[in-house]
């Protein structure tokens, strides 16, 4: 019985936010509300905000938005590596086709989200706000955080241009780099995903001082 419960109560969040990011995505962050994502979702004001305030769904909406594509570039790479070479490990090397730094398999790896930021940029705008102030948290910051510092350590340890050892305090700084770079980017009205991978590219190349050739 309480996984039955479980189970309603999941696909009850799952169809708010899918309602939630309709809403935000047709109306703007400004132009949503409580009711019209209940009226969409087919459940009570209450149950919305069971799920979260105005600011927490657009949090996990977002988060979603980025856990996709981020698992989308991840899956078509894995597919990509596994097809080509069969049990080679890691896995994540087929994500650097073209990319003989550590700066540009970094830049790679980011990839997927400036492309939701800079899809998104008004409500990318109001989530890096949201989060800034505090208020919320995301898996930006947690599981989402945990995956991309592996990922960054893996590529900058993966053709033996970073030692080990330094490897984990090195993916640690290029993360927050990235984080920083990405919410400045997100808080103007005219950024270019070409400027911003640019000044991602410098930034990773001053933390990861590797001597691979471009």
């Amino acid at each position: 019985m309480s996984s039955t419960r479980a189970e309603i109560k999941r696909l009850t969040q799952t169809r708010v936010l899918d309602a939630a990011e309709q809403i935000f995505q047709e109306e703007g962050f400004a132009g949503a509300s409580i009711r019209g994502i209940a009226k969409s979702a087919g459940v009570s004001a209450g149950t919305v905000i069971s799920v979260g305030d105005k600011n927490a769904l657009l949090v996990r909406v977002f988060d979603r938005l980025i856990e996709a594509e981020h698992d989308r570039h991840a899956a078509g790479a894995i597919v990509e590596w596994e097809t080509t070479r069969p049990g080679s490990t890691p896995r994540i090397e087929s994500r650097f086709a073209g990319s003989s730094t550590c700066s540009g398999r970094l830049v790679a790896l980011a990839s997927p989200f400036v492309a939701v930021f800079m899809r998104n940029d008004d409500l990318a705008r109001v989530y890096a706000s949201i989060l800034v102030s505090g208020g919320h948290s995301s898996s930006l910051f947690s599981e989402l955080a945990a995956r991309l510092t592996e990922e960054f350590r893996t590529a900058i340890t993966v053709r033996g241009c970073t030692p080990r050892a330094e490897a984990a305090q090195k993916a640690g700084a290029l993360y927050f780099a990235f984080l920083g770079l990405l919410f400045t980017a997100s808080a103007r009205r005219t950024a270019d995903p070409a400027d911003l991978s640019a000044d991602l590219h410098r930034a990773f190349a001053a933390i990861c001082t590797c001597k691979e050739k471009e």
